[in-house]
């Protein structure tokens, strides 16, 4: 059994309606089956709730009610069954006049003859005359999925298609956005969604099973399907009555990542992810609003988040070093934080709500009924101070639509809530902080293996980007990084993102060589080519540096070079530099290919040199030594001349 839709309250004049689904998935026909509504006396908190939802109803019982199912039900089959019952007749506690506005506890069970088949908890809201007021409900609705891509930039097409074909997560979400353009939503798209809808839209490759890539243009029905995703996602968040807040680009903890001290990679998935958003759904992010991966942030990373600009942060009540208890024992106003010398408006999250909306259910109807619900029991606690109180509906990841769907639907006609945006809740006078300002924690500087292989990455990445004049290369392999940093895979996966950019990054660079070649000088100066290889198929800019103990290089040591790219052959430029031998004899010359600012080194090379030329000073002292032996040589045989002896 599941629910497939409910009454979003009821009233004197507002009948109960609850629809079910119910499944024989046995090998025999069900026969006498019956839908038993049981509904208790109303919950007076949340907590009580929690237990009729989770756990067993409490409270005494004011009515019972049955719905039988004519003809039985055999195997495999579905029937659909809608409840629709006048309160009033089954209770007079639901009379005019009589009846008290609350939550009420609904058990419904599933029989065939004696035995019961199947057993749900939900609750229904009652309200016995209109709400006088409103509770602020803030919903910050992530619009993100993990993506679809591996680490060689092939698509799983399988899971492209649960996704944006019929009854997908990303295609439900649109459509919920289209049915409410007058909600007030607070919507965090990431820079990675919109980036691969319109990579996919183009045409793409998909991963196939034996592990290589096939083509898939730009007409295929999935490709189509993101196209006109993207272009309804586009006209949809353009209602003024949505806020876009902004996000990292690809659900990464920009906290963790200033605690690894890699701020300059949070700060890029910021950027990124303002860019990408901007560029595709052409509606820039609130800079002022920041919704970080599980609404986390610490006393480290809160000068980069100020530094981005961020004035509002949606937390998570664990990330405080004390978490504020509300009027009724849960955060239910914007709240002050500090730290580093920093300060922040923040909403905190409802952390109950936040586990209910993200708990996997077989019945997403029914939680969408749990989840209305609290925000009643919310309401109802003290009605009249609902004006100055807000729940905030949060959730790691985008959820399901098959529960934000019913839950928006009944959420946006509820007469107890008023649907608001971060900002206007936070710049609202009556929902001004009331207590001392609070303050951040701190994250412990621990480097996962994702955030270790994309801090070892991003070197290669960034000196590629000096060097290659290739954007769309350097932008994807940054892209990868910013998914290695993701929350979104098992550290595995999330390493292999990290891992293929640097290997690319490295293959990329080690195709700019310098041949080996040799030189004789046949006097003391002389010039020496030297050839840079270009075999990145795009144009490079380099530095090359020459350095040997035995050269002088009087017209200087670097040169700058440029040499263009061919995809598809080797390209070269061949520089010359002039030197002068200290001496004769052979000997190397070492060559550094660097960045053109001289920062990185990106390769080497090496010249042997041989010189046969004579240096004015070895000249000078050879024919000295020449001089001396010849002198030394004729006083030795002038001396030993015999004397002639006198005449007579």
């Amino acid at each position: 059994m599941r629910l497939t839709s409910f009454a979003p309250w009821t009233a004197p004049d507002r009948p109960l309606i609850v629809a079910l689904e119910v499944t024989n998935g046995g090998t025999a026909p069900l026969e006498e089956i019956a839908i038993r509504l049981t509904i208790r006396d109303r919950v007076r908190s949340r907590s009580a709730l929690r237990v009729a939802l989770d756990r067993e109803p409490q409270g005494q019982i004011l009515a019972q009610t049955t719905e039988e199912l004519i003809d039985p039900l055999g195997p495999g089959e579905t029937a659909t069954i809608t409840i629709q019952r006048d309160l009033g007749s089954l209770a007079t506690a639901f009379l005019p006049g009589r009846g008290e506005s609350g939550v009420y506890p609904l058990a419904i069970n599933v029989q065939a003859g004696v035995q019961t088949l199947a057993r749900r908890s939900g609750a229904f809201v009652f309200l016995a005359q209109v709400p006088e007021s409103q509770l602020n409900v803030v919903w910050v609705l992530p619009i993100h999925r993990a993506t679809a891509m591996d680490e060689g930039g092939a698509y799983d097409k399988a899971q492209l298609g649960r996704e944006l074909m019929q009854n997908g997560v990303v295609r439900g979400t649109i459509e919920l956005l289209e049915r409410h353009q007058g909600a007030g939503l607070t919507l965090a798209p990431t820079g990675l969604l919109a980036d691969q809808l319109a990579d996919v839209s183009n045409g793409f490759d998909a991963r196939l099973e034996n592990g290589e890539r096939a083509p898939v243009p730009a007409t295929d029905p999935i490709a189509v399907a993101a196209g006109e995703l993207l272009s309804r996602l586009r006209v949809a968040v353009a209602s003024p009555a949505f806020e876009i807040a902004t996000a990292p680009y690809a659900r990464a903890n920009l906290a963790s990542l200033v605690a690894a001290d890699m701020a300059l990679d949070a700060r890029q998935q910021v950027l990124a992810g303002r860019e990408s958003v901007s560029r595709h759904l052409v509606r820039q992010p609130n800079p002022t609003l920041f919704t970080n991966a599980n609404y986390a942030a610490d006393s480290r990373s809160a000068r980069t988040l100020a530094a981005l600009g961020a004035e509002i942060l949606v937390l998570d009540p664990e990330v405080l070093r004390e978490i504020p208890e509300g009027r009724f024992g849960n955060p239910d106003r914007p709240e002050e934080v500090r730290s580093s010398g920093q300060s922040f408006d923040s909403l905190l999250l409802d952390a109950p709500v936040r586990d209910r909306l993200q708990t996997q259910t077989e019945d997403p109807v029914l939680t969408a009924m749990g989840v209305l619900a609290e925000t009643a029991v919310s309401y109802f606690e003290v009605p009249g101070l609902a004006p100055a109180r807000a729940l905030v509906v949060a959730t790691d990841t985008m959820p399901s639509p098959a529960v934000s769907g019913p839950l928006l639907d009944a959420l946006a006609q509820a007469p107890w809530a008023r649907l608001r945006t971060a900002t206007s809740v936070v710049t609202d006078p009556a929902l001004a902080p009331a207590g001392e300002p609070l303050r951040l924690d701190t994250i412990k500087p621990v480097i996962p293996a994702r955030l270790d292989a994309a801090k070892g990455a991003r070197p290669m990445v960034d000196i590629l980007e000096k060097v290659v004049e290739a954007p769309d290369l350097v932008a994807d392999l940054n892209r990868r990084i910013l998914i290695a940093e993701s929350l979104d895979f098992r550290p595995h996966v999330a390493t292999a993102f990290a891992r293929a950019a640097r290997a690319t990054a490295e293959t990329t660079l080690n195709a700019i060589t310098v041949p080996p070649r040799r030189v004789t000088l046949t006097s003391r100066g002389g010039r020496v080519p030297v050839t840079v290889v270009n075999g990145t198929g795009y144009t490079i800019r380099v530095r090359v540096r020459l350095d040997s103990a035995k050269v002088a290089f009087p017209g200087g040591d670097t040169r700058k070079v440029t040499v263009e790219g061919d995809p598809d052959r080797q390209t070269l430029s061949t520089e010359t530099f002039e030197l002068e031998a200290r001496t004769a004899g052979s000997f190397p010359i070492d060559v550094r290919i660097e960045t053109a600012d001289g920062v990185n080194q990106i390769g080497t090379g090496q010249l042997l040199v041989r010189s046969t030329a004579v240096s004015a000073v070895a000249f000078a002292a050879t024919a000295g030594g020449v001089l001396f032996l010849l002198g030394a040589w004729a006083r030795r045989a002038f001396i030993r001349r015999p004397k002639a002896k006198p005449l007579g």
